[in-house]
């Protein structure tokens, strides 16, 4: 039987139902650091049972006002979630919340990776827009591998955020993406999830 771990960090997204998910698995610790999420810039607090983490950024945002460094931020999470033994899991779905104004030639790109410590292999969910767009976008789609973790305990859950915004094809035109940070939540209950986990038994 597979079962839903519900995770959103970073952006906020769609509500999704959780199937029975293992008792034991609890989200045990976590760290952060990028361009996007320097230490000192979020503030993150795991709930005392272990089912939520919230986290809270200000500065995941790019803009063509800014240098290269200020147009491609991205933030690397490595949480530490306890699978227990007789369990494996795999990233299944994301949805990327936000808002982006973009002049006609000024593209954007949105990228999570995500890796499993001592798995190999990755899976990526990559989107790309161009201009003119200027409202709140919500992107969502499965990732292109089914990548799983180690069977039991052991090993992180690791992703990478990526956004890029590029108007090289006309110098004079702007844009900007905000990504919606202001209330991120890693959860294994039903809620506003950016990630859905499927556990999975070995």
């Amino acid at each position: 039987m597979a079962a839903s771990l519900l995770i959103a960090a970073a952006l906020l997204g769609a509500c999704v139902c959780a199937q029975d998910v293992p008792p034991e698995a609890r989200i045990e610790s976590f760290t952060y650091n990028g361009a996007g999420c320097r230490q000192g810039t979020a503030v993150g607090d795991i709930s005392v049972d272990g089912q939520a983490l919230t986290i809270k950024f200000s500065e995941f945002g790019v803009s063509t006002d800014e240098q290269l460094v200020g147009k491609r931020k991205f933030c690397q999470l490595s949480i530490k979630v306890n699978s227990p033994a007789g369990w494996k899991y795999r990233l299944d779905t994301v949805t990327l919340l936000g808002y982006a104004r973009l002049d006609a030639n000024v593209k954007s790109v949105h990228k999570v990776t995500c890796y499993l410590t001592g798995t190999p292999g990755m899976s990526s969910f990559f989107v790309e827009k161009e201009g003119p767009l200027d409202d709140n976008y919500e992107y969502s789609g499965a990732f292109d591998n089914e990548t799983y973790s180690v069977c039991g305990p052991g090993g992180n859950l690791n992703l990478k955020m990526e956004v890029r915004i590029n108007n090289d094809a006309d110098p004079a035109a702007e844009g900007v993406i905000d990504v919606d940070t202001a209330d991120s939540q890693v959860t294994f209950e039903p809620s506003h999830a950016l990630y859905v986990i499927k556990f999975t038994p070995c």
